[in-house]
């Protein structure tokens, strides 16, 4: 720890010098380009951190995002121009906050078949549903690896294995991950039932959300290979 306050005072002296000596030489200098040593450095609209090796949104894009985000939530219609910027920004944030990816695709649909930028849309309820999921992911996922690699891992620990039955009361869901099990039974309000839109979808769905809830904390940087038997919940990114 020592050693590296001596190392970020000596770099910090060294840039002082640089500086008086570009004063000297009449060598105009942009201070807005000019940084003492950091770990964190924002490039092209993105914040590099070199502490925990990740590239993330800087927080006045992610600000600036989340507020157009509530303004949208009371919306309920726009024009195809407002919408498309919307979408354009959702899409830059997709390198950084992955599991937003698969909340984009209903809000581009709302624009297919539509080439008047001036036409307005209606927002439906698929819109309203993906905001909220919107604002959370960019509370909680922001940040990507530097180093994560495109290959998933065939190892034990890297492998969710999740399932539901609901055919009978008694049955519940449950979940496996290296060592790590859990299971349980469904609460009355989370059986099949075709009037609260409970299916064995959304089952499917609530063990792999439970597991995540309860492990997710620990997969940072890694990737993870879940394994459903569901077609409906498997999204291909």
């Amino acid at each position: 720890m020592r050693n590296n306050h001596i190392r970020k005072l000596w770099l910090s002296i060294a840039l002082c010098n640089i500086l008086c000596l570009f004063t000297e030489l009449d060598i105009p200098v942009n201070p807005g380009k000019t940084f003492p040593p950091i770990t964190s450095l924002e490039f092209m609209g993105v914040l590099l951190d070199s502490n925990k090796m990740e590239a993330r949104l800087p927080l006045d894009k992610l600000t600036r995002i989340k507020e157009a985000l509530h303004e949208w939530s009371r919306e309920k219609s726009a024009t195809l121009k407002e919408l498309q910027s919307l979408i354009g920004s959702l899409q830059f944030a997709c390198r950084f906050v992955v599991p937003g990816r698969a909340f984009l695709q209903r809000i581009i649909s709302l624009t297919k078949g539509i080439s008047n930028s001036r036409w307005h849309i209606k927002l439906n309820t698929e819109f309203r549903k993906d905001v909220p999921m919107w604002l959370a992911f960019l509370e909680h996922w922001n940040g990507v690896s530097f180093f994560l690699e495109d290959i998933v891992l065939c190892s034990p620990d890297l492998q969710l294995f999740t399932d539901a039955s609901g055919l009978h009361g008694s049955l519940g869901y449950g979940g496996y991950l290296n060592g790590q099990w859990l299971q349980s039974h469904w609460l009355p309000q989370n059986c099949l039932n075709p009037l609260t839109g409970i299916s064995i979808d959304w089952q499917e769905r609530f063990a792999i959300y439970i597991t995540c809830f309860l492990w997710g904390p620990h997969w940072s940087g890694k990737r993870i290979c879940f394994w459903c038997d569901n077609l409906p919940c498997c999204y291909h990114h």
